[in-house]
């Protein structure tokens, strides 16, 4: 029975080949005559448990009908016959020769785990009738009884390219539970194939360019091109060897070894290459990084707070702290001075550019802050509609100053309440003062 159970675990593991080997490869590029298969068997079986002692491999022959659903799957059926020899001992002590044969019809399926123009490797199973020759010799039964048999194997079919036949080389397990039996069964078969519908012959694929990639799936059959797009030669607008999808400078002929840019570029001319040059667009000296220092302190422009005034590296470019008007806060730039607009208009007044000039710098200054929210406030003098309209486009022209001071636009929002959010009473003059105002709240940080 070690044999018995050895068998039964190669059935099981066989039964979950298709569940962990994976999708299959299919590669078929030609349909072949599929549809109704008619098949001859003949080959060998070897009988583990025989009903009687040294019987030899026996012969096997058989038919099977199959059904393709498609490229994986195949419905099959059949009958199979098994002639054996054997020697026996009757009850008197005599030695004779004894044979018998078996017949299984059964039913089952094979499933392709890889496919290619001409193989197919397929796992199968199925289940079936067994009967025994119904053969005595004296009392003694030859045969054996009946029994239900559990099917089980593998097969590599070879497609000749004549339309209708195809060669196959089949292993089955056959296990017979009531008996206690386990047979094994080598055969090739021989297919003829009925396909309904259109046939076409395997042939190799066209592929006019050589480029790996067949005419009928080739974008630019005549021009070479990689798979990856599609057999089209990839756009080099700068026909520098670097295609575009690689290029960093696209518009720009530069070698591969500096992705397709020119070398060290120094897009202001001011000596710092760009790749050091920490404002690349605006020239300035080697000391400062390559950026501008207008006033001469030593602060560059960029991180500046008073650009135009001459100030203290400790105080952020300005004279002293108490010229710093702007301190960003984890959720808001708080502004130290109001922003000053003509009365009822949107037009920021002369004397706020200084305190903008100080926003400015300090969103130069810091670049992780990724988006600002400009917020225009009001009074409740006026109707509501026309404060928040007012609000808007206060909101709105202080996004323009700032846009217009170097500051990247995709990082301002502009955003009008009105007299929706008062900080303070709108019944005096301190507190509607007060309700007029512009806050900017912190978006998003990187």
């Amino acid at each position: 029975m070690n044999r018995l159970a050895g068998i039964v675990v190669v059935f099981t593991l066989l039964g979950v080949a298709p569940a962990v080997a994976g999708p299959p490869r299919v590669q078929v590029i030609h349909d072949v005559e599929r549809g109704l298969e008619f098949g001859l068997q003949a080959g060998l079986i070897h009988d583990f448990l025989p009903p009687v002692p040294d019987a030899g491999p026996g012969l096997l022959v058989g038919l099977e009908l199959g059904w393709d659903i498609n490229w994986l799957l195949r419905l099959k059926g059949g009958v199979v016959t098994a002639y054996y020899d054997a020697s026996g001992t009757l009850p008197g002590g005599q030695g004779v020769k004894l044979d018998w044969d078996s017949q299984l019809y059964w039913l089952g399926a094979s499933f392709s785990l890889v496919a290619s123009e001409r193989f197919h490797a397929d796992v199968q199973a199925g289940v079936g009738y067994f009967h025994a020759g119904p053969k005595q010799v004296g009392n003694f039964s030859v045969a054996g009884s009946d029994d239900v048999a559990i099917r089980a194997g593998g097969a590599l079919e070879y497609f000749t390219g004549l339309r209708h036949f195809s060669l196959a080389l089949e292993v089955m397990v056959d296990i017979l539970p009531g008996r206690g039996d386990v047979a094994l069964a080598v055969y090739p078969v021989v297919r003829y194939s009925f396909g309904f519908g259109g046939s076409r012959s395997i042939e190799q694929p066209r592929d006019r360019d050589a480029d790996g990639v067949p005419d009928k799936f080739d974008r630019c059959p005549d021009v070479w091109g990689p798979q990856s797009n599609h057999g089209c030669p990839e756009a080099d607008s700068d026909s520098d060897g670097v295609i575009d999808r690689e290029d960093h400078c696209p518009q720009q002929p530069g070698p591969a070894a500096n992705a397709g840019c020119p070398p060290e570029p120094d897009s202001d001319g001011d000596g710092v290459k760009d790749k050091l040059d920490r404002c690349p667009r605006v020239p300035g000296p080697a000391s400062q990084d390559g950026c501008p220092d207008k006033d001469g302190d030593g602060v560059p422009d960029h991180l500046d707070k008073c650009p135009d005034k001459k100030g203290k590296v400790e105080a952020d470019g300005c004279p002293s702290r108490a010229h710093i008007k702007v301190v960003v806060r984890k959720q808001s730039i708080q502004l130290k001075e109001k922003i000053h607009f003509e009365f009822g208009k949107a037009k920021i007044q002369r004397r706020s550019y200084p305190l903008l000039d100080q926003v400015a710098a300090t969103l130069k200054a810091h670049p992780e802050i990724k988006k600002l929210r400009i917020e225009g406030h009001t009074d409740s003098r006026g109707s509501a509609a026309y404060n928040q309209r007012l609000s808007q486009r206060r909101a709105q022209a202080v996004v323009n100053y700032l846009v217009r001071r170097n500051i990247a636009r995709d990082r301002l929002v502009a955003k009008g309440f009105g007299e929706s959010r008062p900080i303070a009473t709108n019944k005096t003059a301190r507190g509607r003062a007060q309700n007029r105002r512009v806050e900017m709240i912190i978006l998003e940080r990187e």
